[in-house]
Formats: structure tokens, sequence, C-alpha cells
């Protein structure tokens, strides 16, 4: 099953943000029984607006790794466009 995962932040009468990923429930690849979400949204976080200062090391080692994939999987269809390579 695919779902939308949306979590945000929004100041009354001011602004809002909000990340939304398109997540997968699979089975988890090692705990019988168990189940875990794979994200399916292939774009990066835009960096700039992340604090990693308040971030514990397992949040920004997976923001890591989805920008790892991100890349991965972008730059072979990117070779042509030197400002989205520049952004990924």
């Amino acid at each position: 099953m695919c779902v939308s995962d949306e979590p945000g932040f929004y100041k009354d009468g001011e602004f809002g943000i909000r990340i939304e990923n398109v997540i997968l429930c699979k089975k988890h690849p090692t705990l019988a029984d168990h189940y875990c979400w794979e994200n399916l949204t292939v774009a990066p976080y835009c960096r700039e607006l992340i604090d990693t200062k308040i971030l514990d090391s397992s949040t920004i080692a997976y923001i890591n790794q989805h920008h790892q994939k991100v890349l991965s999987l972008l730059t072979p269809l990117l070779q042509d466009d030197a400002l989205a390579l520049a952004y990924v």
C-alpha cells in the first residue's frame, strides 16, 4: 500500500512549510511479522531549510541516505542540465 506522508509546520497567519513524500508499506527485510516504510519520492530536501543542530544523528543519516539515493537515480537523467545537477 502507498500513502502520502505530509509532516509540516504552520504559523497562524504567517506561513507554513510541508514535506510531502509518497511512502510504501512493505515487509521489514530482517524482522519477521514486521512492516516498515520505503520512501518512493525522488526529490532532494532543501538543505538550506534544514537545521541540523536540532536533529539527532539517525535523522541526519536518513537525510544523507535519501540525498544519495536521489543523486544516484537522477544524475543519469540530468546529464544535460547543469543547474539541476548543482541542486541535487
